[in-house]
């Protein structure tokens, strides 16, 4: 089943990959039967994809699992045949209608490297189809599903790592931080500028209330992480912390008289957390970008430079996101008609993500020889610098996995000779 699910190159089908030497209405039929069988449930197709992910954080992560956590929106705006499309106005876009992806991928402490995917949710206008939970609250806000996500991974994945999660700047929410906290549960989020904690001033000898940006000021670049392309610039990424605390209180909107929304203000607890200021800078010494990070993890071993170099792996989140879709698998283009067929189909794509990830983190002998063969059967450009790319793998997978199918139908004789054959109905040598 994998196997038929590697196409990159699908735009609109109701089935998987056509295969040869079996009618290609029978593999679409064979295809719809198995995503609505009621037997070929959520979890049971998530199981292959939890089995795999608890071997490799055995052999690929040292202390830790990097959960790399996010948010992703499905566009079907044009799919006005699927059933529980949801739809959202905002004052800064056009209407969004399709559903809400809610996933996670876990990576290497050690490489920052996938190695495996995370439970992960389809929100719809009507359901939460979920990999953890059948009975999700329609209600949760993004943070208040992840907090629940996240207890569910420590209780579930059978490993002696610890997890720690890694959320983009849509976590800075005081609340999700203390509940985190609360259940004990490690992570490195993405605080915004104008966020206050509070810091211990060494020259006033105080404790002082500070936006984050300007506490980022008071901290020189650091030690050096490492050297990357950022946008197309060669930049150096640097990395200093020191230790904070949050007080704050929580504030939420709720309902008030006469149907007004009014802000409601929680007391909690006083968080003792590490700051870490991640600095881009480039040949110019001039600062082209800035990540203020926070942590609960206080552990010896691992210093700013570590946390900054995990929260830089979380861009890997947007490459699988870019996978699953324009440049991979095109899922804003299925078909499938009921929500929980289309979720069926991912799980089923999550595994052929897996096979990418193992071809691409690999070092034995011969694998950069399979690499570099697979680039040059996908066809596509590579920039300059760059052995592969996960969409390129894909594409040349997949060809690869045609041509066997290919040479299982047709001797090379065959081949060759209707080689000949074109040759002379075009007139032109191949």
């Amino acid at each position: 089943m994998v196997k038929s699910a590697i196409n990159a190159q699908q735009r609109a089908t109701n089935g998987l990959k056509i295969l040869l030497g079996t009618p290609p209405m029978t593999q679409v039929q064979a295809n719809w039967r198995f995503l609505n069988n009621p037997n070929a449930t959520i979890k049971e197709l998530h199981k292959p994809l939890q089995k795999h992910l608890e071997q490799e954080i055995v052999s690929q992560c040292d202390k830790y699992v990097l959960a790399l956590e996010d948010w992703s929106h499905l566009d079907y705006k044009n799919h006005s045949s699927k059933k529980e499309l949801k739809s959202e106005n905002r004052k800064d876009t056009c209407m969004k209608i399709g559903y809400d992806y809610q996933g996670a991928i876990a990576a290497s402490d050690r490489t920052g490297e996938p190695i495996g995917v995370l439970d992960h949710n389809l929100k719809t206008a009507d359901n939460v189809y979920s990999t953890y939970d059948d009975k999700i609250d329609m209600n949760l806000t993004h943070l208040g599903e992840l907090r629940v996500r996240a207890k569910h991974m420590c209780d579930t994945i059978n490993t002696d790592k610890k997890i720690i999660h890694i959320v983009d700047r849509e976590s800075d929410g005081i609340a999700f931080m203390r509940g985190l906290d609360e259940d004990k549960q490690l992570f490195l989020l993405r605080g915004k500028k104008n966020s206050t904690v509070n810091y211990y001033d060494e020259k006033s000898k105080q404790t002082i209330s500070i936006k984050q940006s300007e506490l980022a000021d008071k901290l020189a670049f650091g030690k050096e992480v490492k050297k990357i392309v950022y946008k197309k610039k060669k930049v150096t990424i640097f990395a200093n912390e020191c230790n904070i605390t949050i007080s704050r209180d929580a504030t939420k909107m709720i309902a008030g008289k006469n149907g007004k929304r009014k802000l409601q203000r929680t007391k909690g607890k006083t968080l003792k957390l590490r700051f870490i200021v991640e600095r881009l800078v480039n040949d110019k010494n001039e600062v082209v970008a800035e990540w203020l990070l926070v942590s609960n993890l206080f552990d010896e071993e691992i210093d700013a430079k570590t946390l900054a170099q995990w929260y830089y792996y979380r861009w890997k989140i947007e490459s699988y996101f870019k996978l699953l879709k324009s440049s991979g698998f095109n899922l804003e283009e299925w078909q499938q008609k009921e929500p929980l067929a289309l979720f069926k189909r991912l799980l089923i794509i999550s595994n052929a993500c897996i096979l990418i990830w193992k071809i691409a983190n690999d070092n034995s002998d011969n694998t950069k020889a399979i690499r570099d063969f697979l680039i040059s059967l996908s066809g596509k450009q590579i920039q300059r610098g760059v052995d592969f790319t996960y969409p390129a793998l894909l594409s040349g997978l997949e060809s690869y996995l045609a041509t066997l199918d290919l040479l299982r139908q047709f001797s090379v004789e065959d081949i060759f000779k209707m080689r000949d054959e074109l040759v002379e109905i075009i007139g032109i040598e191949i």
